[in-house]
């Protein structure tokens, strides 16, 4: 189990905002691997339940992403560059933009440092589940004193949010 809190890039721009006000976080939501992977096809996966999916970057326009897995009855869509990832270098986070569409998903949009995608994509590759809560409010006062930070990532502090 990956029972930590993971900061995230929201991109506003290719979709929706998490809901706002007290209680609003989206619980227990699984998360599955995009079928294809890059996300740059109709994707096969099959939606029954709240999901979170997971894609890599590359091969085609953000934009092209996310509508599919809005297409799909995704409800988040999450980037990562683990494919491409250096362990030994710094993680960074990606603006992810729209293309010259300006099309934009029914959902919220998310990227994730690419050391992290890199555990999420092996646990689930390895057969196991995920569920996640979305967003977590940074300045909730019961979470400040109990988060959980991965080891492995490290926390700029600027406009990102946690789940």
């Amino acid at each position: 189990m990956l029972a930590f809190t993971y900061q995230m890039k929201h991109a506003f721009m290719l979709g929706t905002h998490f809901p706002d006000g007290a209680n609003k976080t989206l619980k227990n939501l699984e998360v599955v691997l995009s079928d294809p992977i890059n996300g740059c096809d109709i994707l096969r996966n099959e939606i029954h339940v709240p999901t979170v999916i997971l894609m890599e970057r590359g091969d085609c326009s953000f934009t092209v992403k996310v509508l599919n897995a809005d297409n799909a009855g995704a409800t988040v869509v999450m980037v990562t560059d683990s494919q491409n990832y250096d362990f030994r270098v710094r993680q960074d986070y990606v603006n992810m933009i729209p293309d010259e569409s300006l099309d934009r998903a029914g959902i919220p949009c998310v990227y994730i440092a690419p050391v992290t995608g890199r555990y999420f994509r092996d646990h689930l590759e390895e057969g196991g589940t995920m569920r996640l809560n979305m967003p977590v409010e940074k300045n909730d006062a019961p979470w400040v004193h109990h988060q959980r930070k991965a080891p492995w990532e490290v926390w700029p502090e600027d406009d990102h949010y946690y789940f």
